[in-house]
């Protein structure tokens, strides 16, 4: 499970603030699913291939 500083620094990142505030529940399910999904999700070593570097969530950001 997700812990609440994480969650919100994601949150944050994409900018779902107000969809969380919301929703919380459907938001927390989401990123839930995407975590288990997300080692099946590799990243190209191919520089011509990703334009735009990773997204990372903001450290120390969450309120």
């Amino acid at each position: 499970m997700m812990d609440d500083a994480t969650l919100a620094a994601l949150v944050q990142a994409a900018g779902l603030e107000e969809t969380a505030r919301r929703f919380p529940g459907d938001v927390r399910e989401a990123v839930a699913s995407l975590a288990k999904l997300r080692p099946n999700l590799r990243r190209s070593s191919d520089p011509a291939l990703e334009p735009t570097p990773a997204y990372v969530a903001p450290k120390g950001t969450a309120q």
